[in-house]
C-alpha cells in the first residue's frame, strides 16, 4: 500500500515537472525573431497595407474596364400633368383659339435598360495606373522595413534579459562567498578574535546584496516583458531563452564597410519610391489638360399602360438603343492646375533635398557605428581586465582577513570594489553588443 502511494507521488511530480516546462516557452534567438515576425503588430499592420496596395492596383485598373449598369423602373402616375392648349392645332374642325385641358403622359410606365461606357482615352488613368503599382513596390519595402526594425529590437531586448541574467548569477556568487565570509567571521568573534563591529559590517553588506538582487529580479521580468511585447507574445505567458552571451560575434569587415553604399538601405529605397511618386503626381495633374474620351452604349425597352396589369403585356414593350462618343475637352480652369502643377514641383523638391539629407546621415551613421563599436569593444577590454583584478584584489584580501593579518574594512572595500567593476563589465558588454547591432543595421545586414 505505502508502495503504491509512492508511485502515484512520483507521478503526480513528474506531472507537474512536465506542466511547468511546457507552460514556459524557451527561444533562441532566432527562433524569438521567427515567433516576432510572425506575431508582431507592426509587421501584421505593415503586411495588410501590403494587401491593401495590391487591391489599390486592382482597384485603379478597374476604372479602365467597361462599366455596365442594368436598372429596372416602375412609375404610376395617380395624377398626370395637365396644360392648357388651343385644342385646333390638333382638331382643324375645332375654331382656332379653342383652349382646352390636356393630359399629358400615362398612368403606369415601365423601363428596362442596360447601359455601358468604356474609356477610351484618360491620362490620368495610366499614370493613376503606374503609380498604383509603385505604391505596391514601395509597401513591400516598408514590410521589409518594419521586419527590419522588430529584428533590431528583439536583439536588443533578448541580449538585455542576458546581461541581467549574467548579472543575477554573479551576485549570487558574491553571495554565497560573502555568507561564508560571515560565518567565519561570526565564529571568530564568538571565539574572541573579531570585533561585533566586523561582524555588522558583513551582515550590511549582505543585506545590500540581497536588495540588489531583488532589484535585478525586477529588471529581467521587465526586460523580459519588454521582449515578449516586442515578439507579439502575451506578457502574461512565461518564456525563457536558451542562448548566452558567449555566442554573440563581435567581428566585422573593415573592407565590407568600406565597400557598402548607402543605396542599399532600405531607407533610401523608401525616398526614391517616393519621389518617384512625386514625379507621376506632376504628370498626373498636366495629363489633364488632355481632352478625355468615352464611348458610350445603352439599350433599353420601356412601356405604358392605363391599367397596372398592361404594363406586363409582352406586345406593349417597345426597344430603344443609342451609341455615342463623348469628348471631354478642357478649356479653361482659371490657371488652377498650372499652379497645382508648382506646388507638386515645390514637394518634389523637398524630397531631392531630403533625399540628400538622408544619405549623408546614413553615411554619418555607419561612421559614427563602427566608431562606436571600437570604443565600447576597448572599454569592454579594459572592464575585463578591471574586473578580473578586483577579483583578484578581493581573494587576496579574503585570504589575509580569514588568516587573522587583514582588516574587515579592507575585505568589504575590495568586495565593493569587485561589485562596482561587474556593474561596469556587463554596461559595457551590453553597450558593445548594442553598437555591433547598430552596425549590422547600418550595414543592412539586419534586412
Amino acid at each position: 500500500m505505502k508502495r503504491s502511494i509512492r508511485r502515484v507521488n512520483a507521478l503526480l511530480l513528474l506531472l507537474l515537472t512536465t506542466v511547468s516546462v511546457s507552460a514556459q516557452e524557451l527561444f533562441s534567438l532566432e527562433e524569438a525573431i521567427k515567433y516576432a515576425l510572425e506575431n508582431n503588430e507592426n509587421v501584421k499592420i505593415a503586411r495588410v497595407n501590403t494587401s491593401d496596395a495590391e487591391s489599390q492596383v486592382g482597384e485603379t485598373r478597374a476604372d479602365g474596364l467597361p462599366q455596365i449598369n442594368a436598372r429596372f423602373g416602375y412609375t404610376n402616375n395617380p395624377t398626370l400633368q395637365s396644360s392648357i392648349l388651343d385644342i385646333s392645332r390638333f382638331d382643324p374642325t375645332v375654331p382656332e383659339g379653342t383652349e382646352g385641358r390636356i393630359a399629358f403622359g400615362i398612368k403606369n410606365q415601365g423601363d428596362l435598360n442596360i447601359n455601358a461606357t468604356q474609356m477610351i482615352w484618360d491620362g490620368s488613368f495610366f499614370i493613376g495606373l503606374k503609380a498604383a503599382k509603385m505604391l505596391r513596390e514601395k509597401v513591400l519595402v516598408d514590410e521589409q522595413k518594419a521586419e527590419q526594425d522588430v529584428r533590431e529590437q528583439v536583439m536588443k531586448a533578448y541580449y538585455m534579459v542576458l546581461v541581467n541574467q549574467v548579472r543575477t548569477e554573479l551576485i549570487e556568487i558574491n553571495m554565497t562567498t560573502l555568507d561564508s565570509t560571515l560565518r567565519d567571521t561570526r565564529l571568530l568573534y564568538e571565539n574572541g578574535f573579531a570585533e561585533k563591529i566586523d561582524v555588522s559590517r558583513l551582515q550590511v553588506q549582505l543585506n545590500n546584496l540581497e536588495s540588489e538582487m531583488s532589484g535585478v529580479e525586477q529588471a529581467i521580468l521587465a526586460s523580459k516583458n519588454m521582449l515578449k511585447l516586442t515578439m507579439g507574445m502575451p506578457v502574461d505567458s512565461e518564456i525563457e531563452l536558451s542562448d548566452d552571451l558567449e555566442t554573440f560575434d563581435f567581428n566585422y569587415s573593415a573592407a565590407e564597410i568600406d565597400a557598402y553604399t548607402v543605396a542599399d538601405r532600405l531607407e533610401v529605397q523608401q525616398l526614391e519610391y517616393l519621389k518617384r511618386l512625386a514625379e507621376l503626381d506632376v504628370k498626373n495633374v498636366r495629363s489633364q489638360y488632355i481632352p478625355k474620351v468615352n464611348l458610350s452604349a445603352a439599350w433599353g425597352r420601356n412601356t405604358g399602360s392605363s391599367t397596372f396589369s398592361g404594363v406586363w403585356e409582352s406586345d406593349r414593350w417597345f426597344s430603344y438603343s443609342s451609341v455615342g462618343v463623348n469628348v471631354s475637352i478642357p478649356v479653361f480652369d482659371g490657371l488652377r492646375k498650372k499652379y497645382t502643377v508648382e506646388r507638386k514641383r515645390y514637394q518634389l523638391e523637398t524630397l531631392n533635398y531630403q533625399s540628400s539629407l538622408l544619405t549623408n546621415s546614413l553615411r554619418q551613421q555607419l561612421i559614427d557605428a563602427k566608431k562606436a563599436l571600437d570604443v565600447n569593444l576597448e572599454r569592454l577590454s579594459v572592464q575585463e581586465d578591471n574586473m578580473e583584478l578586483a577579483q583578484e584584489v578581493a581573494d587576496v584580501t579574503r585570504a589575509k582577513f580569514t588568516e587573522g593579518v587583514g582588516s574587515n574594512l579592507e575585505l568589504i572595500d575590495a568586495d565593493q570594489a569587485y561589485k562596482v567593476a561587474e556593474i561596469n563589465y556587463l554596461t559595457a558588454l551590453y553597450d558593445a553588443i548594442v553598437a555591433k547591432i547598430d552596425l549590422d543595421k547600418a550595414l543592412g545586414k539586419l534586412n
